[in-house]
């Protein structure tokens, strides 16, 4: 599966997040939500953003992963986003901040991130399946 078509953008993250209900997470990993926004008036451009939570160890500090796929709308209204495009930003707390410490694309986060590049993966192939 490396493309994904979707009708109805505006359900996007409702979806996404139904899809996650349904996967088995990893004991260190939480699932946050999923966003979907228009960076442009005109609505061509479709990006959906999921947040997981990620605690390595008792000591270590909680990380987030922030994972972004866009979409584009093709001629007949269809939005569609090419999976290995996901977009994968590791950040931490820092001095009342995040400070991004990596980010990458799927196929780097199959490496850095196995479980939740997995979560993410199985999420999108939910979406695909039910896609309108």
């Amino acid at each position: 599966m490396s493309t994904i078509k979707y009708r109805d953008a505006d359900s996007l993250s409702r979806k996404y997040e139904e899809a996650l209900k349904t996967v088995e997470t990893g004991k260190n990993i939480k699932v946050g939500g999923a966003l979907v926004t228009f960076p442009d008036k005109e609505r061509n451009i479709c990006e959906l953003s999921a947040t997981y939570m990620l605690k390595l160890g008792r000591f270590s500090k909680d990380q987030r992963v922030i994972v972004t796929l866009s979409f584009k709308r093709d001629n007949d209204g269809v939005y569609v986003a090419n999976v290995e495009d996901s977009m994968f930003q590791l950040v931490q707390d820092e001095k009342g901040g995040l400070k991004e410490v990596w980010n990458g694309r799927l196929k780097e986060a199959m490496d850095k991130l196995g479980d939740i590049a997995k979560l993410h993966l199985n999420a999108v192939s939910k979406l695909s399946n039910n896609s309108s």
